[in-house]
């Protein structure tokens, strides 16, 4: 009994200790009309942003002319999927 109580509390301070070592990022769902949703974290996100900006996206792209392209949020949106190489 001794023994299965010690091995009990060994495990949840392994757990704890874990836990507290690597916080886990959060999730949430980038969406774009008509394209649908992409689970992602805001770090991935971030990364996508930079990257469009760097190849030189603008929010000025994100107008509307004539269709459904987006610009700058459909290629974050492709990045987050991976079909835009980082």
């Amino acid at each position: 009994m001794r023994q299965s109580v010690l091995t009990i509390a060994a495990a949840g301070a392994v757990t704890a200790f874990s836990l507290a070592s690597f916080p886990a990022q959060a999730q949430y769902a980038h969406c774009l009309p008509y394209y649908g949703c992409v689970p992602t974290t805001q770090a991935s996100y971030n990364a996508c942003y930079t990257l469009a900006r760097a190849r030189g996206w603008r929010d000025s792209d994100n107008a509307r002319r004539g269709g459904l392209g987006r610009g700058l949020d459909k290629f974050v949106f492709q990045c987050l999927q991976g079909r835009i190489p980082r």
